[in-house]
């Protein structure tokens, strides 16, 4: 690999990866820079940050000289092939439909279980023995919803079987309401059957969620059948496990909430073998006949030929009696016996074979080891597998009050009482299902292994929010001796001393609670007394008024928009959310995301409503919590101590064939950080999220392996999303962490063009040229950073990419490159690196794309002409004259003509020019971008355009 002469990037001030990491020369210790938040009420200086950071002259002068920043050095254009792990999702699996099967039979106990007087009683949190309330119009319209098409009376009198089912619903919705769900309450087997058989013909492909208690019937058998009911409602009767596979097909979620559990998924697994057995029969018979399968997801058209030609092809050989088989020859004696025993192929898998392999796989969750029966504690809700797999927080607060029956004031019944929803974080209940999914996302991660981490927890946010409550649900069960399984299993998690950190909180949580309580109370009696003292002005005013006195609003009509009517519609837009590129909600300049409620651990927006549209929507008097204010403390802690390890590692490169500072494997002596799922986290508030953001570009700047785990966490939907915020504060940083996610993974050019995230960059680009005028800062030092990292980012976006050379030609990005080189020099390496990356960006710009090509070597005359029409313009409309503001592109090319010191030179004028600059790796880069143009430039001909 060649390097370009002279070696330097960015200079001293901007190539280590630690150089967070201040050297006080004066007593020889290391201290960070510090961060002050804007929750203490200080704003941060970001320039001094990002500088402190990139700038500091203190560093190694061994470790600068050893090592080539991986982002800002011409050289990572070759090195962006580097081979990270496969951290995207190829075959995205959604859950699209969930039922909901719940046999209880209120008032009869199981022919095979006497339960004690003093048990537990609570389902979905419902006691089926209080009396039941009046439904709300909520409740009316859900089960109106879930009995569409049939002639039933919704407003009759409510059952307790019926409020358990919606309750349940409940519960389920809070982890994905997009999903469709369908009740099966006390169901018969035909019911069941043909629920089961619609639900995978309007799934299609995608996921299902099977949810069976069964608390009220017999327990599952050795064979694994579970029991319902006959349609007299006289009879249990027992549903295998291959007739539930088949009617509800795969890919499909599976929650066993009874005892035994584990037999019904000892039963699956059996006729899961047989059916992969059976698909890979499928399989070779159409490769041995040449039938190529379709790879990936192909049109229902493409899928029926294939699966015609193949039930053809396995008709003719069921005849003869010639079925291939898919071992080896060293097996076939096996096989043999295998085909007879089971029996001829099942065209109804035909379907499934020509599917990828992701497809075929199920998830399970089993309330109970083999011979185990559910906990029976009355203080404990009966389904308490359920309880933790849906409403994790109302549970974990439950256990804690159980436990700590003497450390506490607060009662089973005064928990429950916990303000606030799961969507709202400012609130005492919405914080700590943050933290709780945060707790539960480090300790999968530090855990699980990776590709297992990635595959569970960042793909469905149904099957991610079921793993993460599924490991609560372990620690909870085994304090009464009950063993939860899944399958895929994961390692047991019990014991993770995070979850005292989760103790913690709930203990500090609940400390609150009466004072909360007490002060929720007289805020309702101040508000009803406000109430009817206005009740009582109004009531005043109209007796004064008298009967043919006419309203003040009288005359105003329904579309009158210029009374009352338009108010109230003006202050409904100043809180209506923002729409984004692709037409979906905005709040905070973050868009709503499938891939936000994956990590955020909730089916909600993903941001801090309440902070970002200014509502006070905070529990009066409510103390938050410090959990990730000491979570970012702990990741910069571990920062210093990694940048340490870093130094160390890089400054002896040995005899690898790269430098170890691009190496994609960290240093031995180094362990990852526990912190990243915190810090991944907290991009969620407005409040944390400059401060993320800085301690993550400080973590990618530790090499390639670091932005590696960034991306295995779970980073990048955020990153893209971030993009499209409008928050000016965020701006730089943001810049600078998406060129090293660029610098080292060259094939997100495809998701910055899907999200039109690239106009970030130019836009950043157009609104900072006449920085270049000013004299030498801090300010105009990281506004030059900023830009050549911006420069950098579109460079690698165009390589090789004609649709992406076309989106920045159409963006005027030549043109503002070009604008920027007639700028003056200010002898700074910030100066030298912004010049680097913009002639390596001219240079892949106009790579093979004539049009760009002949612009730039006419690039005088376009100003000209420009020019020209400008002054048209403005003689058609001398009279109406202009707003002064920030001039417009147009009126800057103008200026650039006009001004004899920066005339507006072609492209090759200015090559020229920067041949001969004073730093080695601008004149690298000049000629460079001079062998691109002229590239081929004898097929250029007339003007193209």
């Amino acid at each position: 690999m060649t390097e370009v002469a002279g070696g330097e990037g960015l200079g001293p001030r901007h190539t280590s990866g630690v150089a967070e990491v201040i050297v006080d020369e004066s007593r020889g210790s290391h201290k960070p820079a510090v961060i002050t938040t804007t929750a203490t009420g200080a704003s941060i200086d970001l320039s001094e940050v990002i500088s402190n950071s990139l700038q500091s002259q203190h560093v190694s002068q061994t470790l600068l000289e050893s090592r080539k920043d991986f982002h800002t050095h011409p050289r990572s254009l070759a090195l962006a092939h580097l081979q990270l792990a496969d951290w995207r999702t190829h075959e995205k699996l959604r859950t699209a439909g969930a039922l909901l099967a719940v046999c209880l039979n209120l008032g009869t106990d199981p022919p095979d279980l006497v339960r004690p007087k003093d048990r537990a009683r609570l389902e979905a949190w419902v006691d089926p023995d209080a009396p039941m309330q009046v439904p709300t119009p909520e409740e009316l319209a859900l089960e109106a919803a879930n009995n569409a098409g049939a002639q039933r009376n919704v407003a009759r009198e409510r059952t307790p079987m019926k409020a358990i089912g919606e309750s349940l619903q409940r519960q389920f919705e809070h982890i994905n309401r997009h999903a469709k769900y369908r009740q099966l309450l006390d169901c018969s087997m035909e019911d069941l059957r043909k629920q089961c058989m619609g639900f995978r013909r309007a799934a299609k492909e995608e996921r299902l969620l099977f949810y069976y208690n069964g608390h009220g019937v017999p327990r599952p058998t050795t064979g694994g059948d579970i029991w319902v009911f006959n349609k007299q409602f006289t009879q249990y009767i027992p549903v295998s496990a291959m007739d539930l596979m088949s009617w509800i097909g795969t890919p499909c979620v599976y929650v066993w909430d009874c005892a035994h559990a584990m037999n019904i998924v000892h039963a699956f697994e059996k006729n899961a073998k047989i059916r992969d057995f059976e698909i890979s029969r499928i399989r070779h018979a159409a490769e041995a006949a040449g039938i190529k399968l379709p790879v990936g997801k192909s049109g229902p058209e493409t899928m029926a030929m294939v699966s015609a030609n193949i039930s053809a092809l396995l008709a003719s050989q069921t005849q003869t009696g010639a079925m291939p088989n898919p071992q080896t020859s060293q097996q076939q004696t096996s096989q043999t016996q295998q085909q007879h025993q089971y029996g001829p192929v099942n065209p109804a898998l035909i379907n499934l074979a020509v599917l990828p392999p992701t497809h075929h796989e199920d998830i399970h969750f089993a309330a109970s080891q083999l011979g185990e029966l559910l906990p029976t504690n009355p203080e404990l809700p009966a389904d308490l597998f359920t309880s933790c797999l849906t409403t994790p927080i109302k549970a974990a607060l439950r256990f804690w009050v159980i436990r700590n029956p003497r450390t506490s004031k607060v009662t089973l019944d005064l928990c429950d009482k916990l303000p606030g929803s799961v969507q709202d974080r400012r609130t005492p209940f919405g914080e700590l299902n943050w933290i709780f999914t945060s707790i539960s996302d480090t300790i999968a991660w530090s855990t699980l292994p990776r590709d297992l981490f990635h595959k569970l927890f960042r793909q469905d946010v149904v099957v991610a929010s079921l793993f993460r409550n599924f490991m609560l649900a372990d620690r909870m069960m085994r304090f009464y001796n009950v063993h939860p399984q899944s399958r895929p299993a994961i390692p047991s998690t019990h014991k993770h001393p995070l979850w005292d950190s989760l103790d913690l909180e709930i203990d500090m949580c609940l400390q609150q609670l009466p004072r909360l309580l007490k002060e929720e109370s007289r805020r309702k009696q101040r508000e009803d007394r406000a109430n009817r003292v206005k009740q009582e002005r109004v009531a005043r005013a109209s007796a004064r008024r008298g009967p043919h006195r006419q309203s003040p609003l009288h005359g105003i009509g329904p579309m009158d928009f210029g009374g009352q009517q338009r108010i109230v519609l003006e202050i409904a837009d100043t809180f209506r959310p923002a729409r984004g590129r692709r037409g979906r909600a905005v709040l905070g300049g973050i868009q709503e995301s499938d891939d936000d409620d994956v990590i955020s651990g909730n089916d909600s927006d993903g941001v801090d409503m309440g902070s970002e549209l200014g509502l006070n929507v905070a529990v009066t008097g409510y103390i938050s919590s410090t959990y990730f204010s000491n979570q970012l403390y702990a990741f910069e802690v571990w920062l210093q101590h990694a940048a340490t390890e870093v130094s160390q590692f890089v400054s002896d490169n040995g005899p690898d064939q790269i430098p170890r500072s691009l190496s994609t494997e960290p240093p031995p002596n180094l362990d990852p950080p526990d912190e990243l799922p915190a810090v991944l986290q907290v991009l969620l508030s407005q409040q944390y999220r400059l401060r993320a953001l800085i301690l993550l570009y400080r973590f990618m700047n530790l090499g390639p392996w670091a932005v590696n785990l960034a991306m295995a966490v779970g980073i990048f939907p955020y990153m893209s999303k971030l993009l499209a915020s409008t928050t000016a504060e965020i701006r730089e940083i943001l810049i600078l962490v998406w060129a090293r996610l660029i610098a080292v993974d060259m094939a997100l050019h495809a998701e910055l063009m899907k999200n039109d995230g690239m106009e970030y960059f130019v836009a950043y680009l157009a609104n900072n040229i006449q920085m270049q005028y000013e004299p030498v800062s801090e300010k105009v030092r990281l506004c030059d950073t900023v830009s050549a990292a911006s420069a950098f980012t579109l460079t690698m976006l165009c390589k090789d990419m004609p649709e992406v050379q076309q989106a920045c030609f159409n963006e005027r990005v030549l043109d503002y490159f070009l604008v920027y080189l007639q700028r003056p020099d200010n002898g700074t390496e910030e100066r030298s690196c912004l010049r680097t990356w913009i002639l390596m960006c001219l240079g892949e710009l106009w790579r093979t794309f004539p049009n760009a090509k002949w612009m730039a070597m006419t690039y005088r005359l376009c100003v000209i002409a420009s020019k020209k029409q400008q002054h048209e313009e403005r003689g058609r409309h001398s009279g109406a004259g202009e707003q002064a503001g920030t001039p417009s592109f147009e009126e800057l090319l103008a200026s650039s003509a006009d001004d004899d010191s920066v005339d507006a030179c072609d492209a090759q004028d200015l090559l020229v020019q920067m041949a001969f600059h004073r730093t080695p790796v601008v004149r690298a880069a000049a000629v460079y971008a001079m062998g691109t143009l002229i590239e081929d430039l004898s097929l250029l001909g007339d003007d193209p355009g």
